[in-house]
């Protein structure tokens, strides 16, 4: 009987949130809190958390009683974020999946908007990484000075939350500033603020293709795990999360394996959800510039290394990416058997950019691979006299030059 009723459970379910958590309370309880707040049908809904081996009293979650489908998974000891989401997409019954950072508190028509898209189309990717903004839930001792100092910024303006901060600053200890009513009534945006990341993304890529991403050829460097939904049949027939060591790209690797597989991207200007703000571990961007490696060294592809063009010491932006790429692509379509020490050039400039940088060794002397240089001399200057590839034409001989 028992597994007859799971059985329903499961065909029941049309939305599957997967969480990795790893001490992250009361963060991960002010986010589920938010999840029950949805303008959705939440019996349709499963929330599965990861506790990937937290010290915190995040098992003290499984106590709580939400209106949706909870499951908490427990690890004895940290697996990483990857493995915890593989272990999430097994537990899985939904026909959407939705990955979740644990701290990424939603606004009520979050499920609806996702809910939406998948209706419209059976194999999309729905970004919200674009529309992420920063929240300060928890004062933590730990806060880098910038943090302290944007926090009390936003403080200044609530009465009502100064004498806490006081009382902080004089005695720097764990401090939580929102409770259940707080996300009900949304009053917590008031501790909100926009990121430097919102602007470039409002700037650089809405700007340009809109929402729907329209002709943008790297919307796989969107897929970033902190808020993104993608069919359950997509991710079967990508396979599983690659878990790589450490933080990061394991999630854009998985991006780019649902983009060559056919998956339309596309965002929303209303999914704007809050990410609560804490410490940042400082091995985090060199293990993310190893991460890059492996993930290029996957593929050894243009269309995945050109995005190393924005590690340069100058760097292109996305757009300008973009726009290269596009202009490559047109470049080889035209003269597919043609230009051969120019395109192997550029491969292997773009391969020792993602080199360089996991070593943290200066990114310069790209062009010093076994190339006849007179036959790509004369390629050059045959190239400039077509005067249609200006864009990939002056972004090689940047690249030659650095």
């Amino acid at each position: 009987m028992k597994n007859r009723r799971e059985k329903k459970i499961g065909n029941d379910i049309e939305i599957s949130i997967i969480i990795p958590t790893y001490n992250k309370y009361p963060q991960n309880l002010l986010t589920l809190y938010s999840i029950e707040n949805q303008q959705f049908d939440l019996s349709k809904v499963e929330v599965i958390m990861i506790d990937d081996g937290s010290t915190d009293q995040t098992r003290t979650l499984i106590e709580h009683t939400f209106p949706f489908h909870f499951k908490l998974l427990r690890r004895g000891h940290n697996i990483g974020r990857p493995a915890a989401r593989n272990l999430g997409i097994k537990n899985a019954n939904g026909k959407i999946l939705i990955f979740l950072d644990a701290e990424i508190i939603v606004q009520p028509d979050f499920l609806s908007i996702h809910h939406h898209y998948h209706n419209k189309h059976s194999h999309m990717v729905v970004t919200g990484v674009m529309t992420i903004r920063k929240l300060y839930s928890i004062l933590y001792p730990g806060f880098s000075k910038i943090q302290l100092q944007e926090c009390r910024g936003i403080i200044q303006a609530l009465p009502e939350l100064k004498a806490k901060v006081d009382v902080f600053e004089k005695k720097p200890q764990k401090f939580l500033l929102l409770n259940k009513q707080h996300i009900f009534s949304e009053e917590y945006k008031r501790l909100s603020t926009i990121t430097p990341y919102e602007k470039f993304y409002n700037r650089v890529i809405i700007a340009n293709y809109g929402y729907e991403l329209k002709g943008y050829r790297i919307p796989w460097q969107m897929f970033g795990t902190g808020h993104v939904s993608v069919s359950k049949d997509a991710i079967e027939q990508a396979g599983l999360f690659l878990e790589y060591p450490g933080y990061g790209w394991d999630d854009c690797e998985m991006g780019y394996r649902l983009y060559k597989n056919g998956a339309v991207f596309t965002s929303d200007e209303r999914l704007v959800s809050y990410h609560q703000e804490h410490p940042i571990a400082k091995t985090i961007r060199d293990e993310s510039k190893e991460n890059y490696f492996r993930f290029q060294e996957t593929y050894k592809e243009v269309d995945q290394m050109i995005i190393s063009l924005t590690f340069l010491p100058e760097p292109f932006n996305l757009h300008k990416t973009n726009q290269i790429l596009i202009n490559y692509h047109d470049f080889c379509k035209q003269y597919p058997g043609s230009y051969k020490s120019i395109k192997q050039c550029f491969h292997g400039m773009l391969s020792e950019i993602g080199r360089l940088r996991s070593r943290n060794e200066p990114i310069t002397n790209l062009s010093k691979q076994k190339i006849d240089k007179n036959a790509l001399s004369n390629e050059k200057r045959q190239l400039r006299t077509l005067c249609q590839y200006q864009r990939f034409l002056e972004c090689f001989e940047r690249l030659e030059n650095l």
